[in-house]
């Protein structure tokens, strides 16, 4: 009876045994590794104190059996500024992790630095182990760690200075209090997180310089968010603001670039934008309401709503800008260039002004057949000059002394819209036909020949 039961027992087993997928089988061969996706995960910029993305990398068993990983951990420990969640299982210490024959598993990894005294990025490097059977790997994890200057949700100090010691992060709104001024020297960085405006009751002057621009744009420093508008919320221009001024100065991935609502009385500029860009806005690049605005050498570019609007009146002056829209990874149904005399609130009145505006050597266009919209309750108290410009409009009210008017999109032509460079086409109607002004400089600092072009950006042979 022994014998026949442990016959049976043996062709039972011999039977589950050969049940059992060859990728089932669990192989101590210390010839047989993983492999992995990438030998090396790197992180972009990491502001200190704030969390990174998640990144991932894929550990492959391409051997015919399983193998039990015995050990996966991140070789600082705790003490590291790295985490790891491997099969949804969040640890920097991960032990007896099976992986099948041809099969794989995914590591999550994210980053988050502590502060140092350092104001150049530096690096932190670690990685994450796997030993397998005796064999010892690894995955490099490396990220350029930032310190900064961390500001949010306050009311700054009058006359406030702000230098390019440090980067500034943005955690929050800020407010430019009445009678207070933000200054905001050349080379300052300033990165803002999502939620973050800067709101200006006072006045604001931000003094880049041709090669020592401030760059004001979203928290985060990786490619998948370099060009999504709508990252940050921008510049809010208070009633009673004036005395504004920004020059040499990148703006990008807001809501509003620049939003003014600064009504009163006169024609002096509230803001005054010299060799200013703004691009990626999700809402609008400029939005004024009724104020007064001189901007020269702009370019305003790449918005999911219009570029740039001028509502119920206001004096407006555009010499030398670009007004483009070709969005490329969305879409925008809006006219680039709109311009009302007038107002519909929420209460359900309607409030008006006169307008007046002028653009000189100014191009307006993207890939809509009308770029520019014109709404007039008043059009005998409206005064519009356009005077060698190009626009993609059929409205005749915007002819003027030496400016284009078409809707044909291969008129004007850009040098690569898809890479941001609005410089002109070699064969660019914009080219050597600008009126003579004492812009002697273009958008980027870059001296203007004998006979200007159109346009906040000169084309020159050796660009």
């Amino acid at each position: 009876m022994k014998t026949s039961y442990i016959f049976y027992l043996t062709i039972f087993s011999i039977i589950l045994l050969s049940c059992v997928n060859d990728d089932e089988v669990i192989s101590e061969n210390p010839g047989y590794q993983l492999s992995f996706s990438t030998d090396t995960v790197t992180f972009d910029t990491v502001f200190t104190s704030l969390g990174s993305i998640t990144k991932r990398f894929i550990v492959h068993n391409q051997n015919p059996n399983a193998l039990i990983i015995e050990n996966i951990y991140v070789g600082n420990g705790n003490e590291s500024p790295y985490s790891i969640t491997v099969s949804g299982y969040e640890s920097n210490n991960v032990e007896n992790q099976q992986i099948l024959g041809n099969d794989s598993l995914l590591v999550l990894v994210t980053v988050e630095i502590d502060p140092s005294n350092e104001s150049l990025p530096f690096i932190v490097r670690d990685s994450v182990v796997f030993i397998t059977n005796g064999n010892v790997q690894d995955v490099k994890l490396q990220s350029w760690g930032q310190n900064a200057n961390f500001l949010g949700n306050i009311v700054l100090e009058c006359d406030t200075q702000w230098s390019a010691d440090l980067p500034y992060f943005l955690y929050g709104s800020i407010l430019i209090d009445t009678l207070c001024t933000l200054h905001i020297e050349k080379n300052v960085q300033i990165f803002s997180s999502f939620e973050t405006y800067i709101f200006v009751r006072g006045s604001l002057q931000i003094k880049g310089e041709a090669d020592a621009r401030v760059v004001l744009r979203n928290e985060r420093l990786e490619p998948e968010y370099e060009n999504l508008p709508g990252q940050w919320g921008g510049f809010i221009f208070l009633e009673g603001s004036n005395n504004n001024l920004i020059e040499y100065t990148d703006i990008r991935n807001v809501q509003y670039g620049i939003r003014l609502g600064t009504p009163d009385a006169d024609s002096i500029p509230d803001i005054i934008l010299n060799n200013v860009r703004i691009e990626n806005s999700a809402v609008a690049g400029i939005a004024a309401f009724n104020s007064d605005l001189l901007a020269e050498n702009t370019l305003i570019n790449t918005s999911t709503g219009y570029v740039v609007g001028n509502f119920a009146g206001g004096y407006y002056t555009y010499n030398h800008c670009s007004i483009a829209n070709f969005p490329v990874a969305f879409f925008s149904g809006d006219a680039a260039f709109v311009v009302t005399d007038n107002l519909d609130l929420e209460d359900g009145s309607n409030l008006y002004n006169s307008l007046n505006i002028s653009l000189s050597n100014t191009i307006v266009w993207g890939n809509l057949e009308e770029e520019m919209v014109l709404n007039l309750s008043q059009p005998d108290q409206s005064h519009i000059q356009t005077r060698n410009s190009i626009l993609k409009t059929s409205l005749d009210i915007f002819e003027g002394e030496g400016t284009f008017l078409s809707t044909e999109t291969d008129f004007m032509q850009f040098k690569d819209i898809y890479n941001y460079d609005y410089t002109p086409d070699s064969l660019s109607p914009a080219i050597d036909n600008a009126l003579g002004s004492e812009m002697e400089y273009d958008l980027f600092g870059l001296q203007r020949d004998s006979l200007p072009d159109i346009g906040s950006i000169e084309y020159l042979l050796n660009n």
